[in-house]
């Protein structure tokens, strides 16, 4: 109704502007057309366009390029140039007068230059998609103008390679070629070169980049390990979002979107000049949405469960803050951001230029999953950066701060952030601060030097509720160098190497990434390139230094889990000083009634145990003796003091403690390394053609061994229990002899003994007596069960790839393209997590897409319509697992406060379908973009990892103007 309306206008303009008296006569247009780079281009038409899109003249280029539209009615006309081959040049608002003439020259582009555009990010200088020495795909502005996104992982989701695993409307976890996790931060994110990731935690969150949709000018995408350029942290790949200079987009750009589930984004981004030498950008956005809830998990008979996840408690327990102890543990699915960012460039000469930046966001509410605690409610989270950067020539440098705010002052706050499955506080006050020098050379005319350092520095400040006892051990201090050379061997072959060193304060030794590669080039719209790198990874921050509730008296057993961080250079070791029994394995105890290391027999707790019991056991005894009799009889089993042969002693985790054949030996219970740098050696071989100059084909084949292995936090101290069949045969005949002296007969005394040592065994034995803890005393107590990280380091697993791209220029208005991946394997069971199940992808072993894409420039209107496949997957992340364990049995979790135990689903086999439209509606002199999405618009209710809710449909409309 809007565009009509306006359209109505724009012709009542338009009839206003004919109305003008007979005798004035035409103006004229007149120009040139080139081709970049080959000079003039003839056999172009270009046509003069009314604001209703009515041509009102056309002509073709001469021979030299030069055209003129003669007796042109004076007005205001968008002038359209177009040739097969090339990509259409459009100039808006062209004011003709009566009797005068306008000149408007065009400078065409190739199609194959569309198909090749230049990126920055393979290696950290500007060349063109082809001549990059790895798999680079880019996302460009008009792509990201066109379509209603959240945040930039929308933009991403049909590239090949990538992963985009969505937990809700805003919530996404991104990594290349697969290996994905609750709380990634496998791939590196950057935004303009700064890192993009929240500090000390490294997770990408996309709801929290500053700046807005309308900032961007292009998103680029390495595949494969980047770390001989980028340093740590980016040996799966880099995700770099490049926003747009002022003094290549002045202007006001006004956008404001809908669509389902409530959502609503108003942003402005405005951007000018002071000088012919400075330009600046202010922009902001405001975002509201109602998130997608529904059950996560199953019950073991295949119910789905009533709760949104059955990992959080109905009501938060008494050790949450006050203010929240004892409420009802409600989600909010309300979404809300603001993100805003301000931005100065100075450029004092051709060749120098000085960026200034800062930028922030507020997170008012929203969800974001995390493998060790679960599920955390954002709240009031705000994140700051503030960048410096300059480039002289080939000289690059920058300092840039990023800092984090999760809105808790401490840890009895209940304005902040919290942990939905403890009632936790959240307290994030860290900071990031880094320091980039890069210089190139180029010697005669076939050798090129790029070489830099970079500084980073970590400093977590969590109040004691993330880091917890570590709050003071947990700064982390890196710093390394890197030289990459080229080297044009011929005039079609280049060879490429690189060598990085760094050093990380929490890991011995340094850490050494080289990178060869041989490029060689048949035609300038041809490549072919071997490549090996070899990358590696350190651990997050909090992968050391967790020292977090993860879910409290699970099961109503008196003991909760606690996730704890791996201390750096040292590991844990678990006491092994107690005796003969189990191997000298010690335990802390609650039924000890002190904090001692004890042996990890359940006979040296018995006393203990059965005195805890006691209430219970009376009452559990009183209907079948009477109250006086069931006294007796459990002071009497108080006094007895059995050995470890007679009642038996299994070593078991919490999680498999029902099922006796998951039980430990001591010899199982191994003491867990340090966490080192993860190594990751790939070999990889790729083409990248323009064929015909319509049809651009890329095909990534990879082989990939991955040493040193990280696991997400799983169970890691467990947990001491009676054995229940040896605990009842002993307490039989003692339970006898009481029950004689107590005035019973023998055989009265025998048949109540057996039944009643059967109930006393049960009772005694489904409880944990004890937990095998690290030999720590910092940590060890006879409460906390710690989950934790570990590291395979004498494994190394083989993973093979292979990732497709096709893009195909129909015409000048149809664009045909798609995309393949396959990895070779889902899950990896020569890697076993602390919670006894295998290492997986995480994500789909294969996975396509096909997209028809419409571009009609003279109706001013394009449409795509896409296709996405993805394969069924199961997923291991922490407390989100689903699958079976090595020995193929179902992998479970016990719900808080209750002896039941839930399951989740794995992600199912997937076909989904998008479309979208746009159309540029006449609006005065310029032009106003309306489009819109619709995603997974047949809605599909798809779950794309444990703990999430099913995403169906999504359409979101768009109204855009820009002056």
């Amino acid at each position: 109704m809007f565009a009509s309306w306006v359209r109505r206008v724009a012709v009542l303009c338009c009839l206003v502007i004919l109305a003008h008296p007979a005798y004035a006569q035409g103006g004229s247009i007149v120009g040139t057309v080139s081709s970049a780079g080959a000079g003039p281009l003839s056999g172009v038409r270009v046509q003069a366009l009314t604001s209703t899109g009515q041509i009102a003249a056309s002509v073709l280029s001469r021979d030299d390029g030069g055209y003129r539209i003669v007796n042109v009615t004076a007005g205001t006309y968008a002038v359209v140039a177009t040739r097969l081959g090339y990509k259409l040049q459009r100039t808006e608002g062209v004011q003709v007068t009566s009797g005068g003439s306008v000149t408007v020259d065009f400078t065409m582009t190739e199609v194959t230059t569309e198909l090749n555009p230049v990126v920055t990010t393979a290696s950290r200088r500007p060349e063109k998609v082809l001549d990059a020495p790895a798999s680079v795909s880019v996302v460009d502005v008009r792509e990201i103008q066109e379509r209603p996104a959240v945040t930039v992982a929308d933009h991403v989701r049909g590239i090949p390679g990538v992963d985009v695993n969505q937990g809700g409307i805003a919530q996404s976890n991104v990594v290349a070629r697969g290996f994905n996790n609750a709380f990634s931060g496998s791939i590196l994110m950057l935004q303009d070169y700064r890192f993009a990731g929240v500090p000390s935690l490294r997770v990408n969150v996309p709801f929290l980049m500053t700046g807005t949709n309308e900032d961007v000018e292009r998103i680029e995408v390495l595949l494969g390990p980047a770390s001989a350029l980028y340093g740590p942290n980016s040996a799966n790949g880099v995700l770099h979002v490049i926003t747009k200079s002022p003094f290549s987009s002045q202007g006001t750009t006004l956008t404001l979107d809908g669509g389902e589930r409530s959502l609503l984004r108003g942003a402005v981004r405005h951007a000018g000049l002071l000088t012919p030498r400075i330009g600046y950008k202010l922009s902001g956005e405001y975002f509201s949405a109602t998130d997608w809830s529904s059950s996560s998990a199953r019950d073991g008979t295949g119910i789905i469960l009533p709760n949104y996840d059955p990992g959080e408690p109905d009501v938060f327990p008494p050790q949450a803050p006050p203010g929240r102890a004892g409420t009802p543990n409600i989600r909010d699915f309300d979404l809300r951001r603001f993100a805003s960012e301000a931005r100065v460039d100075i450029r004092p000469t051709d060749n120098s230029e000085f960026v200034t930046t800062v930028g922030y966001t507020d997170v008012g509410s929203g969800l974001e999953l995390t493998g060790a605690n679960g599920t955390s409610q954002i709240k009031n989270w705000t994140y700051k950066s503030f960048q410096q950067r300059a480039r002289v020539g080939r000289l690059f440098g920058q300092v840039f701060a990023n800092l984090s705010d999760a809105g808790n002052e401490d840890s009895l706050s209940t304005t902040g952030t919290f942990l939905l499955r403890s009632g936790q506080p959240i307290v994030d006050k860290s900071r990031v601060f880094a320091a980039q020098l890069q210089h190139g050379l180029t010697i005669g005319s076939r050798q090129d030097f790029v070489y830099g350092v970079d500084w980073i520095k970590t400093n977590p400040r969590t109040g004691g509720t993330i880091n917890g006892r570590n709050e003071e051990l947990d700064d982390v201090t890196e710093y390394g160098g890197y030289v990459q050379s080229t080297t044009n061997l011929t005039s079609q072959f280049d060879f490429i190497a690189a060598l990085r060193m760094d050093h990380n304060s929490l890991i011995d030794g340094y850490q050494t990434s080289p990178r060869v590669a041989l490029v060689f080039k048949p035609t300038p719209t041809q490549n072919v390139r071997f490549t090996f790198n070899r990358a590696f990874s350190t651990p997050a921050n909090f992968s050391y230094f967790l020292d977090l509730i993860q879910a409290r008296n699970i099961g109503n057993s008196g003991y909760n889990i606690r996730a704890l961080g791996n201390p750096p250079k040292s590991g844990w070791n678990f006491n092994r000083s107690c005796g003969a029994v189990n191997s000298g394995l010690c335990m802390k105890s609650r039924f000890t009634g002190g904090n001692d290391w004890v042996p990890s027999s359940s006979a040296g707790v018995y006393r203990g145990v059965i005195t805890g019991l006691s209430p219970n056991l009376v009452a559990l005894l009183t209907p079948s003796l009477g109250p006086q009799l069931a006294a007796a009889l459990v002071n009497g089993l108080r006094t007895l003091q059995p050995t470890d042969a007679q009642v038996g002693t299994r070593i078991a985790y919490l999680n498999t403690a029902a099922d006796p054949t998951k039980d430990l030996q001591p010899a199982n219970v191994r003491d867990i390394g340090a966490l080192n740098a993860s190594y990751n050696k790939t070999y990889e071989i790729g083409y990248k053609g323009i064929l015909g100059d319509r049809l651009r084909l890329a095909v990534d084949g990879w082989l990939q061994k991955r040493g040193d292995v990280g696991n997400p936090a799983g169970l890691a101290t467990p947990n001491i229990f009676f054995n229940g069949p040896q605990l009842g045969a002993y307490l039989g005949p003692n339970i006898a002899q009481i029950l004689i002296g107590a005035g019973l007969s023998p055989q009265a005394a025998a048949g109540a003994a057996a039944q009643i040592a059967a109930q006393i065994a049960t009772t005694a034995a489904s409880l944990p007596v004890g937990i095998v803890q690290f030999d720590n005393n910092t940590f060890a107590n006879g409460t906390d069960v710690y989950a934790t990280y570990t590291s395979a380091t004498d494994t190394e697993l083989t993973v093979k790839g292979v990732d497709v791209a096709v893009d195909y220029v129909a015409s000048d208005f149809v664009t045909l393209a798609g995309t393949y991946s396959w990895v070779s394997d889902l899950i990896f069971n020569e890697v076993v997590s602390s919670n006894q199940s295998p290492l997986m992808l995480n994500a789909p072993d294969s996975k396509a897409s096909f997209a028809i894409k419409i571009r009609d420039e003279p109706n001013k209107y394009g449409m795509e319509l896409r296709w996405r496949h993805m394969s069924a997957y199961p997923v291991n992340s922490g407390v989100y697992a689903s699958g079976t364990d090595i020995n193929d049995r179902p992998i479970r979790f016990q719900r808080p406060g209750s002896t039941a135990f839930y399951v989740y689903d794995g992600v199912p086999t997937s076909n989904l379908f998008d479309i979208g439209f746009n159309y540029r509606l006449p609006f005065g002199e310029k032009q106003m973009l309306w489009s819109i999405n619709g995603t997974n618009i047949l809605d599909e209710k798809i779950r794309s990892f444990p703990g999430s809710p099913q995403i169906g449909r999504m359409v979101v409309t768009r109204l855009q103007y820009s002056f």
